[in-house]
């Protein structure tokens, strides 16, 4: 088995090691067209996961959403079992997913618009604080960020980036998206109005 970038050079035998090394997993990040452009990996570990086999199929809506602990950049702790009672949209995304930026107007929108609602905007990435704060030096992301997040990246089986998903006020996973859409401000509108009304 090779591995090949895009010019069709050989990748090195460690990354092909870590292919079928059974202790990481392959993130993909797909760009607009969702064809796979990098891969990730990330090693595994004990906690629970959200069993998905095919990450491309349509979920169970209803889903119980894992529960998580996570630090935003300022150090506040946030329990997403806490954030019951209000509508979570969690976004999976890291600093040079060219979609994920790409999308981000469209969210600093979204979050504009539910500023007085009870909704939570929270994006979840395995980038470490530094990173993400020079990252933010040049691009602005209004949404509540979780850095170095990999044990949440890992239970909710992200594979490819960015992916959105939308629990309701019962910690239910109502909507999850994968990939970047240039409508992702009304597909997600359109399911926190729906919760809201709830």
């Amino acid at each position: 088995m090779l591995l090949l970038n895009e010019q069709g050079e050989i990748l090195p035998q460690s990354q092909l090691k870590l292919m079928s090394n059974p202790q990481y997993k392959p993130l993909f990040y797909v760009d607009a067209n969702n064809k796979i452009k990098t891969l990730v990996f990330q090693k595994k570990n004990n906690r629970p996961v959200l069993i998905m086999k095919n990450p491309e199929a349509a979920f169970v809506k209803g889903e119980k959403a894992l529960d998580f602990i996570v630090r935003d950049l300022n150090g506040r702790t946030i329990k997403l079992s806490e954030l019951k009672g209000s509508v979570v949209v969690l976004n999976f995304w890291f600093t040079n997913c060219g979609p994920c930026i790409q999308e981000m107007p469209n969210l600093n929108s979204l979050v504009k618009d539910y500023k007085d609602k009870a909704v939570v905007f929270l994006a979840i990435t395995f980038n470490k604080k530094d990173v993400v704060e020079q990252f933010l030096e040049e691009q602005t992301f209004d949404y509540t960020i979780a850095a170095n997040a990999n044990d949440v990246i890992t239970s909710y089986q992200v594979q490819s980036y960015p992916t959105s998903m939308v629990i309701n006020k019962k910690g239910e996973i109502v909507l999850k998206e994968l990939g970047y859409r240039t409508n992702i401000k009304t597909v997600l509108s359109k399911s926190i109005n729906s919760q809201l009304e709830k």
